[in-house]
C-alpha cells in the first residue's frame, strides 16, 4: 500500500532550502498528471538516478539512460495507460521521445505495474530501436518483475532477437533462466528459479557483458563474439521478431530501463533507485 506521507524527509529538505523540485522529476509529474505523494516520490526517483539521492555510490546514472518507464501510477489509487506510458527522461507524447503505446490491452495495478492480459497477447511498443540509439559494445535492460510466473514456453519479458532479456525454459526442474542478449550474443542468468528482483545486463565492451540480479553481478563473459544489433524497435512484453509481436510474456514488470553499458557501482546505484521508488509505492 501506497504510503500516506506526501513529501519525504529528503523531498523536505530540497524544499526547506528553497530550491523546489528537480526540474525534470517536474516535467513527468506533469505529464502523468501525479498528485503530491506521487509527485514526491517521482522527485525522489529522479534525485537517486542522478547520484543526489539516496544510493550507495552516488553515481549519475540518469544521464546514461535514453528510455526510464517507471510505470508510474498518477495517485494512490489510479494507475492506468495514460499513467504508464511516459518515458520520463523525455516526458513528451511522440514516438520520437519513446512514449509506449500499448497493444491488445494489457492490465495495470498499483502493486505489479505492467500485466499481461488474459489472452496473453498484450505488448508495448517503445519506438526505441537499439541499433540507432547505442553503439557496439556500449548498451544494456534493466527490468523490474514485480510477478515472476515462471511457465513455459520461453517468453520475452524486452526487447528484440539480439537486445533482449529473455526467460528461457531448461527442461530441469525450476530450470527458468534468464538470458541476456546483446548483438547476438547470449549470457544466461542460471542457478536459480527467476523471483520477483531487479535485473540488468550491460554490455561495456566488446568483451564484457556482465548480468546483475539487484545490484550485484551474478554472471559475465568477458570473451563474447559480436553482431550487429538488429534494426528493429523493442517490445515490452514480447519479442519483437522482423516487426511482428512473438513470445509473449506472462511475468509482470513495474519498471524498464533502456541504458548504457553500466559499471558495477552504477549499476548497483540504478537497482537502488528503482528500490526505492518501489518501496515508497509499496511494490
Amino acid at each position: 500500500m501506497i504510503s500516506a506521507t506526501t513529501i519525504s524527509p529528503l523531498n523536505r529538505r530540497i524544499l526547506d532550502g528553497g530550491g523546489g523540485f528537480d526540474p525534470d522529476a517536474q516535467a513527468a509529474i506533469t505529464a502523468i498528471g501525479a498528485d503530491a505523494t506521487i509527485g514526491g516520490y517521482l522527485n525522489e526517483l529522479f534525485l537517486d538516478l542522478k547520484g543526489e539521492g539516496n544510493t550507495t555510490n552516488g553515481t549519475n546514472v540518469y544521464a546514461k539512460c535514453p528510455a526510464i518507464y517507471p510505470m508510474s501510477p498518477s495517485d494512490i489509487s489510479t494507475i492506468s495507460d495514460a499513467t504508464c506510458k511516459w518515458n520520463v527522461k523525455d516526458p513528451r507524447d511522440l514516438d520520437a521521445a519513446f512514449r509506449l503505446t500499448f497493444v491488445n490491452t494489457p492490465l495495470f495495478s498499483i502493486a505489479n505495474g505492467l500485466e499481461q492480459n488474459g489472452s496473453v497477447n498484450a505488448y508495448a511498443r517503445t519506438f526505441f530501436n537499439a541499433s540507432t540509439e547505442f553503439s557496439a559494445g556500449n548498451n544494456g535492460i534493466t527490468i523490474s518483475i514485480s510477478n515472476a510466473v515462471n511457465a513455459s514456453p520461453a517468453t520475452y519479458l524486452s526487447g528484440t532477437s539480439w537486445f533482449s532479456f529473455q526467460k528461457a525454459y531448461s527442461g530441469s526442474p525450476n530450470g527458468f533462466k534468464l538470458n541476456a542478449r546483446s548483438e547476438g550474443v547470449s549470457l544466461q542468468f542460471a542457478g536459480e528459479i527467476i523471483t520477483e528482483a531487479i535485473y540488468s545486463f550491460s554490455r561495456r565492451t566488446s568483451t564484457d557483458l556482465e548480468i546483475y540480479k539487484n545490484g550485484n553481478s551474478f554472471a559475465t563473459s568477458s570473451t563474447p563474439t559480436s553482431s550487429p544489433l538488429d534494426n528493429l524497435e523493442s517490445f515490452i512484453l514480447a519479442l519483437n521478431f522482423a516487426g511482428s509481436p512473438s513470445n509473449y510474456a506472462k511475468s509482470s514488470l513495474d519498471f524498464v530501463v533502456f541504458h548504457e553499458g553500466l559499471t558495477d557501482a552504477e549499476s548497483q546505484d540504478l537497482s537502488d533507485a528503482i528500490s526505492n521508488w518501489r518501496t515508497n509505492l509499496g511494490r
